[in-house]
């Protein structure tokens, strides 16, 4: 069916294309590889990240090995580039035969899937090869499939693993509670690399400009469930400077904004004579760098499929909003809820309630305090995780 899909979505046509012929491409990729290879599979953009600050201490023990990665999302393979990568490619589909294909050709040290990935044929093979497997930051809930009378079959993809590096005690208890013991509970490698990331200090000059001496009110990866909540909040609240950053930088999106929004400039449009003040990024890969401009942050999702990455603008200690809809099923979302630093909204009246009361310096200085404690209180999860690797290097076939 993917060729039929492929004609009316372009995501869909991504991930078709991509895998056309993929297992060859991957052979001459390798012909000429003579370094150990690990294979870290990842969702998309944001497992990546996560899997990043383990991949770079792991690269770190082992500086003449090469990095696989592999995404199941095309979203993830088309924006993602980093010189921790040495080879990038989809993830073939999960048949027996790509499987056994794929693993036999990068013939990986170890595998690392990170956060919910979970592929039967491809845990099978490596299992059959003895190639130890360790999952990265997973979370699970009582409600997953694992966990029920009818989920014997996907019981057997969770036994495929050599280890588990879950982010909660919840997610231990579930996993013990079917028999699986090798678990550790090390928390999200995601808070190290938002740490990271701050860390950098990458600074935009031409946006610090845009925003003068008003206060910023950033809205990242928003999805168009989103808008109605977002656009009629921006054009009533004239007085901050607004950068919307959509999930998808689509044309039809941004000119639904520019339509929606009087006041707009595009950044690629930016200049120094600009009067606007609401900036859309048209581009990828800035989002999580623009944040230490905030004072408040809207992350999108939250209407959708569920909220994208909040310890972006966390770390930054700022207060976030997020659709009410979709939230729970985030350990951190939940958390902050109930710390108060970070607020569901279910409307633009809701939203802009909540930040007219946390222009109230004491309640802002509240909130900034329990979300710079909150990150602090998670951060080391990478060097946890990538200790309980080295402790296990006698399994593995070097």
């Amino acid at each position: 069916m993917l060729p039929l899909f492929a004609k009316f979505s372009t995501k869909a046509g991504l991930f078709y294309k991509g895998r056309k012929d993929l297992l060859p491409q991957i052979n001459e990729a390798l012909a000429n590889n003579k370094a150990p290879l690990f294979w870290v599979h990842c969702s998309s953009v944001g497992e990546f990240e996560q899997g990043l600050p383990v991949i770079e201490s792991i690269k770190k023990g082992h500086p003449t090995w090469k990095v696989v990665i592999t995404f199941f999302s095309p979203s993830g393979y088309e924006s993602v580039n980093h010189p921790m990568i040495d080879y990038k490619f989809y993830l073939p589909v999960d048949t027996k035969s790509n499987a056994r294909q794929f693993i036999n050709l990068i013939e990986p040290e170890i595998a690392l899937f990170i956060k919910y990935e979970f592929w039967y044929h491809f845990l099978n093979e490596l299992s059959k090869n003895q190639i130890p497997i360790y999952s990265v930051s997973s979370i699970f809930r009582s409600s997953q499939t694992f966990f029920k009378w009818y989920g014997g079959w996907n019981r057997k993809m969770l036994r495929k693993f050599t280890h588990f590096m879950v982010q909660d005690e919840t997610s231990k208890e579930l996993l013990r509670s079917i028999g699986i013991n090798e678990v550790t509970q090390t928390g999200d490698t995601r808070f190290d690399r938002v740490i990271e990331l701050k860390q950098e200090g990458v600074f935009f000059p031409e946006i610090d400009s845009f925003i003068g001496d008003k206060k910023v009110f950033i809205i990242g990866s928003l999805r168009n469930e989103d808008d109605e909540i977002i656009l009629p909040f921006v054009n009533a609240n004239p007085e901050f400077a607004y950068i919307i950053a959509p999930h998808d930088i689509t044309e039809k999106h941004i000119a639904k904004i520019e339509q929606s929004i009087s006041s707009t400039v595009r950044h690629s449009a930016l200049n120094a004579n600009s009067n606007k003040n609401v900036l859309i990024i048209d581009s990828i890969g800035k989002l999580s760098r623009l944040y230490q401009f905030a004072n408040f942050a809207y992350v999108g999702g939250g209407f959708s499929d569920g909220i994208h990455n909040i310890l972006e603008p966390a770390v930054y200690n700022i207060p976030v909003f997020f659709g009410s809809k979709h939230f729970k099923k985030y350990k951190e979302a939940v958390d902050l809820v109930r710390l108060e630093a970070a607020f569901p909204v279910h409307d633009s009246t809701s939203l802009e309630i909540l930040v007219n009361k946390l222009t109230n310096p004491t309640l802002l200085k509240n909130v900034s305090k329990k979300m710079k404690d909150y990150v602090k209180a998670n951060e080391g999860a990478a060097r946890k995780v990538s200790s309980i690797i080295n402790e296990q290097k006698a399994t593995w076939r070097v």
